[in-house]
């Protein structure tokens, strides 16, 4: 499935990302943490990659339920999906002070990861399945950035 898009869902079982001077966070990194999501499925924050080129913030998690053999989850790119822009609209802002705003700083959106293992940034692993949306800040929150795709 390398490329399927589904509706407003992209997926890649493998990638691999031009880091051009994109860069893990390590000042102010939030704890590792378990974050419930509203399928009901657990997400964990393995890291952030600060994209300068793009101006993009790379918010990436393990949710080792799309591993699980004839996951229901990784098969519904919708509820997934769901779950994405979720974690963007609630876990972005975590990341400024209560006052700012990501698209003040610069930043002009995120792309969030998922992921079935931890993975290093940039590179590919045919066993680990990840799934990546692209959202742009809003004033209220992150909304689907439909011009990264051209389909």
């Amino acid at each position: 499935m390398l490329g399927y898009r589904a509706g407003m869902f992209a997926v890649a079982i493998t990638a691999g990302l031009s880091c051009g001077q994109a860069f893990a966070q390590s000042e102010g990194q939030l704890p590792v943490s378990i974050i419930q999501m509203p399928s009901g499925h657990t997400a964990e924050l393995f890291d952030h990659v600060w994209d300068e080129d793009q101006s993009m913030i790379r918010p990436r998690y393990i949710v080792q339920e799309l591993s699980y053999p004839g996951s229901a989850y990784a098969n519904n790119v919708f509820e997934v999906f769901d779950d994405m822009l979720w974690l963007c609209n609630t876990q972005i802002r975590s990341l400024f002070a209560p006052e700012e705003l990501p698209q003040s700083q610069g930043w002009e959106g995120a792309i969030i990861t998922m992921m079935s293992a931890p993975l290093e940034f940039g590179t590919r692993d045919p066993d680990v399945i990840q799934f990546f949306e692209s959202f742009l800040f809003a004033d209220d929150g992150c909304a689907l950035d439909d011009e990264e795709y051209h389909d």
